[in-house]
């Protein structure tokens, strides 16, 4: 079949859809952010039933962040020389496996703390080598001047994802098990996959051989120091690596679990911020702010808010509704920002500068995880979510106070291409003709 725009697609349709690579990649990871939703509520759940405890939730999940930053660079760096297609279907067969490994764990009898934290710890090295690839790979499916657009688009995932997956991991938890619950998320791993398979990216890989893995490492560490604003910008997702993530995967589980109704009310939270990242993901496709990092980083301010509402754990829909508020403006915020770095950073240093950038907050969410136990511990749950809010509103004040990203202004291009399939080779490799 042709590679134009496919049957049924209007002018009302988003036009990165007529790309046909870019579809598969949306569809592989809703599907994918389906399964993540579903698991995020069920491993938190599955070792509370076990006797864990909140600073258990902590351990496992920095058991997989610990992995995942310290192969964030090396992933980065072979994003850039390998197809970065394979490299995100390599990283979904290895994630998948493990999730298999988990269910036979809990199912078993045999799920300790301490095996779980062995499977996480494999888990996270294969998603190091995903994440660079996907940050480099999106503008190999789409055209430049669909770049934001499809960004946008990118962004409705989670809304989908955290939604359905939500409210499915917290059905399947209260209904039949956590267990039950993970080994869904291993289905998911399963059919991502099979999108990317079918995935066509434009352009080829920087050839490897005789190249000095240094000399790469360094080339992708100038490129990203270099850019003053990027840099600030890490500094700021620190503080969301430290205190904010751990106050959502690990202490609002164990809020829900004491003052609300355990995983159901849970579930509906994260529905709550599946529905604002649609609102807001289709929002941000159409916003062209010309200081795009000043608009995203004010949206950061009554994201905070959210983790007020949090610890004082209102009424359940009064909850919810505060998740879509911070959903809205957290996807208009993060699509502003990806876009930017696309299109700040050459298209062969991408997964490096991307690896970079995630390093900060990687490397530091498993001490944030750890440090969840000691501070709940000391100031309650309650505090811990108060301690987010103010981390929020610090790093917000930290990036806009910033002369380079006051200064930094939009690149737009003037014109949308024609609807005809650009994704003509298979990174290098002569297109063989599949149907979706």
């Amino acid at each position: 079949m042709a590679h134009g725009a496919p049957q049924g697609l209007g002018r009302g349709i988003p036009g990165c859809l007529q790309e046909r690579s870019f579809r598969l990649l949306l569809t592989g990871q809703a599907i994918s952010i389906i399964g993540d939703a579903i698991s995020m509520i069920a491993l938190p759940f599955a070792i509370l039933a076990m006797g864990g405890s909140v600073g258990q939730v902590g351990l496992v999940l920095a058991a997989r962040a610990i992995p995942n930053a310290i192969f964030l660079l090396v992933g980065g760096v072979w994003a850039d020389r390998l197809p970065r297609r394979l490299v995100m279907l390599t990283s979904d067969l290895i994630r998948g496996v493990i999730m298999v490994l988990v269910f036979v764990a809990l199912v078993s009898g045999n799920g300790s703390i301490w095996v779980l934290v062995a499977l996480m710890a494999i888990y996270g090295m294969g998603e190091a080598f995903f994440r660079p690839a996907l940050s480099g790979i999106i503008p190999q499916t789409v055209s430049a001047a669909r770049l934001q657009e499809a960004y946008g688009l990118l962004a409705t995932t989670p809304a989908l994802g955290i939604a359905v997956g939500g409210a499915i991991g917290g059905a399947l938890v209260a209904l039949i098990s956590p267990a039950g619950a993970i080994a869904v998320d291993a289905v998911s791993f399963g059919l991502s996959a099979i999108c990317l398979a079918l995935m066509k990216t434009q352009g080829s890989p920087t050839p490897w051989k005789n190249r000095n893995f240094r000399h790469d490492l360094s080339e992708g560490w100038t490129a990203f120091s270099s850019r003053h604003w990027l840099v600030v910008v890490v500094i700021g997702e620190v503080l969301y690596a430290l205190f904010v993530m751990p106050s959502i995967y690990a202490v609002g589980p164990a809020i829900a679990d004491e003052k609300l109704n355990g995983a159901s009310s849970w579930a509906a939270v994260v529905s709550g911020f599946g529905i604002g990242f649609l609102i807001g993901g289709l929002t941000a496709m159409k916003l062209r702010p010309q200081r795009p990092l000043i608009l995203a980083y004010i949206l950061c301010i009554p994201f905070a808010f959210f983790f007020i509402a949090l610890a004082l754990a209102p009424p359940i829909i009064v909850l919810a509704l505060a998740a879509i508020i911070a959903g809205s403006v957290i996807s208009i915020s993060g699509t502003l920002l990806e876009t930017t770095i696309t299109r700040e950073v050459p298209p062969e240093l991408r997964s490096r500068v991307g690896s970079f950038r995630t390093l900060g907050s990687v490397a530091m969410l498993p001490v944030g995880m750890i440090l969840v136990g000691p501070i709940t511990g000391a100031f309650s749950n309650t505090g811990a979510e108060v301690l987010a809010f103010v981390a929020v509103l610090v790093n917000a004040a930290i990036v806009l106070g910033t002369p380079s990203v006051r200064k930094l202004r939009a690149k737009y291009p003037d014109a949308e291409p024609a609807p005809a399939e650009k994704n003509d080779a298979l990174d290098g490799v002569p297109p063989v003709e599949t149907v979706l």
